[in-house]
């Protein structure tokens, strides 16, 4: 009778292994395939129709697109243009930040992918953060405003996150809003925020964004803004990927570890070590990179992929070649990444 209880035992356990087995390779990467392209990249994203990649070249310098049908174009070729860039939702334009030539200010442009030329939509500013693109327009943070913009540079909506007392820096910048006024039509004035602001249409939409701390904050669509994020011990936080659903977002801690966080709020599930997100279509996975150093230069890096839960955590990618960046295609079918400042793609299977 004992034995039998054991071999009872013993077949449980092998079909958990067997489960466990399976779950863990439901996700595998096919072997991989270089873009032909020239040059160096640091990160590819796909567009969100699936129709080809943006890559952002080495140290960040210039933005490009790269179609699935061979054809190759440049964005910009400025300095940052790479950082931060925001594809529109119907991934037909590309939102990206621009250095002055001869000095620290930023400014936005947009431009059609595959497309030659491009159009300052904002005066150069000295803390403009990397914008996002969404349903309401392009959003981005300067100072302590969340300012919403139309692909012409006309303000759609400002937003306070100091509840007014940015009106020194809306000041500051009359001048040279007027000046871009006149260069190229758009609307973003000192006067003009504050007027948006005071207007139903100056509330924000919803979305996430980086104080000056390091701290992520949600805001929702009446104003109202709280931590999306508060782990004990995280100094900070970096890089908020939102799910496609726009239920969770994945956050990178400065300690270095990945954790999913409901938008409603609640406590967020840690799943260890790893960087530079990325969502499954359907939300309930990411993939992310896990890197290595020896305190001075990245020694190794390898794609990792992990349940939303944290329930399944497991490696997709080993070797001598350091595997970075990846991208998750709209259909779920591929994944870009860079190997030594090359991009390749392969299949999801």
């Amino acid at each position: 009778m004992s034995s039998l209880r054991l071999d009872v035992r013993h077949l449980i356990l092998i079909c958990a292994l067997l489960i466990m087995t399976g779950a863990a390779s439901a996700f595998q990467l096919g072997e991989g395939v270089a873009v032909p392209v020239d040059g160096r990249y640091m990160c590819a994203k796909w567009s969100p129709d699936g129709s080809g990649l943006a890559l952002a070249g080495e140290r960040y310098t210039g933005l490009y697109y790269a179609d699935t049908m061979g054809g190759f174009s440049t964005i910009s070729d400025r300095a940052s243009a790479g950082w931060g860039f925001s594809w529109s939702p119907d991934g037909r334009s590309l939102a990206y930040r621009v250095r002055e030539d001869d000095g620290m200010g930023m400014a936005l442009f947009v431009a059609g992918r595959g497309q030659e030329g491009s159009q300052q939509i904002t005066p150069y500013l000295n803390d403009m953060f990397p914008p996002k693109w969404g349903k309401d327009g392009v959003t981005y943070r300067s100072g302590d405003e969340l300012v919403t913009v139309d692909e012409t540079g006309k303000v759609k909506k400002v937003f306070s996150l100091s509840q007014g007392r940015g009106v020194l820096s809306r000041m500051m910048s009359v001048a040279g809003s007027f000046v871009l006024g006149r260069m190229i039509g758009a609307t973003f004035t000192g006067f003009a925020c504050g007027l948006a602001s005071q207007s139903a249409e100056g509330k924000p939409g919803k979305g996430v964004f980086i104080d000056s701390e390091s701290q992520i904050w949600i805001v929702d669509e009446n104003g109202n803004k709280r931590k999306l994020i508060d782990v004990e011990g995280e100094v900070g936080y970096a890089t908020p990927a939102e799910s496609p659903q726009g239920d969770k977002y994945a956050v990178h801690g400065y300690s270095g570890d990945l954790y999913i966080q409901d938008a409603r709020g609640g406590d967020p599930t840690n799943l260890g070590k790893g960087s530079s997100p990325t969502w499954s279509p359907d939300g309930k996975y990411v993939m992310f990179e896990l890197t290595a150093d020896d305190g001075h230069i990245i020694t190794s890096s390898e794609l990792w992929l992990a349940s939303v839960d944290g329930s399944q955590r497991y490696q997709l990618t080993s070797g001598s070649l350091m595997a970075m960046s990846p991208s998750w295609s709209p259909d779920g079918k591929y994944v870009a990444y860079v190997i030594d400042g090359k991009v390749y793609v392969a299949p999801v299977e």
